[in-house]
């Protein structure tokens, strides 16, 4: 009876717990001679020992069950979630960037090697060596290069209003009160929202700060400045002094990610309406800047789109602010 409690629940567990200490090996500072959490090791590769090693524990007539194959690893990932976020080494918004990868690789792992586990079951030896293998491929992994990548994500939004007073409403941001900001998934996920901006001067060279939920500022100095028409600034991230995410930390760690610049850029279409577009570009450093790109792109949008719907509803009805 207890065998078939802990050969049920037990590998789940064990799983998670083989996951959470693998999070807390990749995410040491190894210098570059570790694979790191930005990699194919961690993201692609211990999936599929986080959602196997529950099997290893699993009967033969379980390992015959296509839905226990499919479900228990699943549920070990999500075992492994909720240990991440339990003891602060992850938090909501960086679980469901790992999400998509844990959970596919892990549900799609149990299908295809589940044979192998039983087939192998008696060379226990050979299957808990597996558990091994993120060990070999993170230090395998930094010999090969890594892709420097540039992206970028736009918006835009249609203004009834002329480009001076849209401008106006660019270059300096008042602060913005929590009934004007729709918030959003990402954002109750733990993406700051943006609370004000100031600018230090009206031309080339001027300093704007950025300021979000949490202490987490950004530093944009005006690298392009034609008035009322388009205005770019390139963008230091400064770290909050007390209230640091976890996010906030992946963003800075290891320079994987880093903004390059933000351009706002003014266009009439007829007289008293405007075309406001919001374009960033920022680079990726990793081995796995396609699936990094995803995030970036789906997360800088949903940033954009509030930010400048904002900035339409001010420009519309300044008289409400």
């Amino acid at each position: 009876m207890q065998y078939k409690v802990f050969s049920r629940f037990g590998g789940i567990l064990v799983g998670g717990l083989y996951g959470l200490l693998m999070r807390i090996f990749f995410g040491l500072n190894f210098k570059g001679d570790m694979a790191d959490l930005f990699s194919v090791t961690f993201v692609w590769i211990l999936p599929i020992l986080v959602g196997l090693t529950p099997l290893l524990f699993a009967s033969k007539e379980d390992l015959d069950d296509i839905g226990v194959r499919i479900s228990r690893p699943i549920w070990s990932v999500l075992t492994f979630f909720i240990l991440c976020y339990w003891t602060g080494r992850e938090d909501i918004i960086c679980i469901l960037i790992i999400s998509i990868p844990f959970l596919f690789v892990a549900g799609i792992s149990g299908v295809l090697f589940g044979w192998a586990v039983l087939s192998y079951r008696k060379k226990n030896r050979i299957l808990y060596s597996l558990l091994l293998l993120p060990f070999l491929t993170g230090f395998i992994e930094p010999h090969f290069p890594t892709p420097r990548e540039s992206f970028i994500t736009t918006s835009s939004i249609i203004i009834n209003a002329d480009k001076a007073g849209i401008w106006e409403n660019i270059v300096r941001v008042r602060r913005i009160q929590e009934s004007e900001y729709r918030k959003g998934l990402f954002n109750y996920a733990g993406i700051p929202r943006p609370l004000y901006a100031e600018l230090d001067k009206d031309t080339l060279g001027g300093t704007r700060i950025g300021h979000f939920e949490g202490g987490l500022r950004f530093q944009e100095n005006i690298i392009h400045w034609q008035r009322n028409n388009a205005v770019t600034f390139d963008i230091k991230i400064i770290p909050s002094a007390t209230n640091r995410t976890i996010f906030e930390r992946h963003m800075l760690q290891g320079q994987h990610f880093k903004f390059l610049n933000a351009t706002y850029q003014l266009k009439e279409i007829r007289e008293g309406q405007t075309e406001l577009l919001l374009t960033t570009k920022y680079q990726l450093d990793t081995k796995i800047n396609l699936y990094g790109a995803f995030w970036g792109k789906l997360l800088l949008t949903d940033f954009q789109d509030r930010l400048i719907d904002v900035i339409k509803d001010r420009c519309e009805r300044p008289q409400t602010n």
